[in-house]
């Protein structure tokens, strides 16, 4: 998408078959990568489908590319599906150290306060991740609360907001404002709405003319029925005041995402304004393929070698690539 002088592309995200939001953002002054990562989960009691790490491979591919050519790397919080883990994993994320500091290597990243507002297993993530690029990656500057000029290109980050809702044992996340030319770009990963007051406040006074929000998990029994109101009541706010509102990631893990939706959707288009998925901003059709992985499996059956890789130990699927073998006749 074009806003004024920026260019915004959507990189990875659920509605694009993988559990991300990375996105790409330029101006004639900078280019930067939000949360340079992409992974998948188990779901189902199913690993995921081989469809589904065929296009991880990809996604991972375009994201490795353009982080390499991008001026900044922007790091939301520390879960994995917004950065790389430095250790081989070939389960879930087709990790490792030496990609990692390949990606990383020379490069300014602006990233979530390691020492303040984070959780255990996120500070521990963090220090595993400085501690891999130590003498790899060109600069760390921690980013919580900060604002950094790029000739005529503000970069903006929140104070930490909460990954859901305000008692949340997730964490802190920190969203992101890129200013230029009067125009604004907002993204907020992983606020689950927003379902936070705080989030939403901040979402709001953004005054953003684009906003990539992380949706809620309505997939999820413990995110309880009121904080899926709030949340569907914050987008529905947002969808008002931004004209072109994203909302992806969690809630597109749910096979009823669209349905759920709706209300916000009719209300945005009332007031003009789009409210749409990652993979419509990049002019695709939506991919939610962790949400069908039982019909995936169904439709097309994954062949005898695979299915053997995945009644392996955990161990061996981490150490050993899944045999990708796919007849999608």
């Amino acid at each position: 998408m074009i806003l004024g002088e920026m260019e915004i592309t959507p990189l990875a995200a659920e509605s694009m078959g993988v559990r991300s939001l990375c996105t790409q953002v330029k101006t004639p002054d900078l280019s930067i990568i939000l949360d340079p990562s992409a992974a998948l989960s188990k779901r189902y009691r199913l690993e995921p489908h081989p469809l589904e790490y065929e296009l991880l491979l990809k996604s991972l591919e375009s994201i490795f590319v353009s982080a390499r050519k991008a001026d900044l790397l922007s790091i939301s919080h520390y879960h994995y599906d917004h950065v790389r883990p430095g250790f081989t994993d070939f389960m879930h994320t087709f990790g490792s150290r030496e990609e990692l500091q390949r990606m990383f290597e020379g490069k300014t990243v602006l990233a979530k306060d390691a020492r303040s507002y984070i959780n255990h297993s996120q500070k521990r993530r963090a220090h595993s991740f400085q501690k891999d690029l130590d003498g790899i990656v060109g600069e760390i500057r921690w980013a919580d609360g900060q604002s950094w000029s790029f000739g005529d290109t503000l970069v903006t980050y929140s104070q930490p907001l909460p990954h859901g809702p305000e008692s949340t044992f997730l964490g802190y996340v920190i969203a992101t404002v890129i200013s230029h030319g009067g125009k604004k770009v907002l993204f907020a990963p992983d606020v689950q709405g927003p379902v936070a007051q705080q989030a939403l406040e901040y979402c709001m006074s953004s005054r953003a003319d684009l906003a990539i929000i992380g949706g809620p998990p309505i997939y999820l029994s413990r995110f309880e029925e009121a904080d899926k109101a709030s949340a569907l009541s914050a987008i529905t706010e947002l969808a008002v005041q931004i004209p072109t509102l994203v909302v992806d990631h969690h809630l597109l893990r749910s096979l009823h995402w669209e349905s759920w939706l709706s209300p916000a959707i009719d209300v945005a288009s009332e007031a003009g304004n789009k409210l749409i998925t990652m993979a419509q901003l990049a002019g695709l059709e939506n991919r939610s393929l962790e949400a069908k992985r039982e019909k995936l499996y169904v439709k097309y059956p994954p062949d005898e070698a695979f299915m053997n890789w995945t009644k392996a130990t955990e161990e061996f699927k981490r150490k050993n690539k899944p045999p990708l073998s796919l007849d999608l006749s």
